[in-house]
């Protein structure tokens, strides 16, 4: 095919919003969807086709279908397609699925955080990664399924993603609109750098604080610093008021936003600034530059790399990530690993990469045993 287009790989709800709004953009390149579901990716593809025909926008978007866990012919159909970016929203276990239990079994289960779940995103990744390699295509990967954790662990292992979505960037959408109302400005004028990882954006954007976890932020408004202009701790508190959103599923447009954000600035070389997790395999979150050559970090002059990795490094603690080791084994915390064991029988201590596939397929099938008691009763 070889041309400047898009694949996008997992057509759920997070990849379907991103099709949506892709195919609604004008001029947008080629857009080659995938699925393992035949019948459902053919749906959700003309759908998108139908919608962007409302807008009198006709993009050029096929079907193709693909089983990830194949990666032999995952890699034949990268290597024909050739895409400049492959945007992947697989995942084993979306993270939405626990908020639907009811809340008390909800708010027991998440105190383990997201760490423990981390098999269910890395899995599918791993696989698309090993085709991509395989398929010896240049090509960019963008990955939503836990970036925070999986991009690294991928790049302990030589196979590493452009960068993540969502996640610090969610939180920054926030943030700005706070700032843009509590300085009474246009929220053009509002720029915000963060360094944060998965844990922080989602406590924050629930509780108003970070739950004790260490991120930089720093607030700029038409280009002056005015972050000495307010109590830090009381400007997030304001993220459940004045920039409160629509949370579990229902925020999936605005997820499904900073996707198209960044393949875009990738797509057509805006260089414009924004936020992402896992970029160029890093742990947590970052400020970034998107271009035709990927991403770069882009921090504050008062930061330097080694202390934004630090904090991020530091903060993913609270995730129930002890540390991430060369080899691309996760350690979890005692505490997080603790509750999987008490309500799941599950041990999760050790993530290696070799048994990741087998825990992701335990922790499925524990996982359904013991939310299958709520929804009974």
């Amino acid at each position: 095919m070889k041309q400047n287009s898009i694949m996008i790989i997992g057509l759920g709800d997070l990849g379907g919003y991103v099709l949506e709004f892709l195919a609604r953009v004008p001029n947008m390149s080629k857009i080659v969807t995938a699925d393992i579901n035949e019948e459902w990716g053919g749906r959700k593809t003309n759908s998108a086709i139908a919608g962007a025909s409302q807008f009198n926008l006709y993009p050029d978007i096929e079907f193709i279908r693909c089983d990830a866990f194949d990666i032999d012919q995952t890699a034949k159909i990268l290597k024909e397609i050739q895409p400049a970016v492959i945007y992947n929203s697989m995942t084993l276990l979306s993270w939405w699925v626990i908020t639907r239990l009811p809340q008390d079994a909800y708010k027991t289960i998440d105190e383990a955080r997201y760490g423990p779940w981390y098999p269910m995103h890395f899995v599918p990744t791993y696989k698309l990664m090993q085709a991509v390699k395989k398929a010896g295509i240049k090509t960019h990967v963008v990955n939503a399924a836990f970036p925070d954790l999986v991009n690294p662990v991928l790049a302990q292992i030589g196979l590493t993603p452009t960068v993540g979505i969502g996640n610090i960037d969610n939180l920054i959408c926030s943030l700005r609109m706070v700032a843009a109302r509590m300085f009474n400005v246009p929220l053009r004028t509002v720029t915000i750098y963060m360094v944060a990882p998965h844990f922080v954006s989602y406590y924050m954007g629930r509780y108003g604080n970070s739950g004790g976890a260490p991120y930089y932020l720093k607030i700029m408004i038409d280009d002056k610093d005015v972050t000495s202009k307010v109590n830090r701790d009381e400007f997030v508190a304001e993220v459940t008021t004045l920039g409160k959103r629509p949370g579990s599923i229902q925020a999936h447009p605005v997820v499904a936003s900073s996707v198209c954000r960044i393949v875009m600035g990738i797509l057509f070389d805006t260089k414009e600034l924004g936020h992402a997790p896992g970029p160029n395999g890093l742990p947590g979150g970052y400020p970034i530059k998107m271009s035709a050559e990927g991403v770069e970090v882009f921090l504050p002059e008062n930061l330097t790399l080694e202390e934004a990795i630090k904090i991020n490094n530091d903060a993913q603690v609270f995730e129930g990530v002890e540390s991430i080791e060369k080899d691309g084994t996760v350690i979890l915390t005692e505490k997080s690993a603790s509750i999987f064991k008490k309500l799941l029988d599950f041990d999760c201590k050790i993530y290696t990469v070799k048994d990741s596939e087998v825990k992701a397929k335990e922790l499925d099938e524990k996982f359904k045993k013991w939310a299958s008691k709520f929804r009974s009763s």
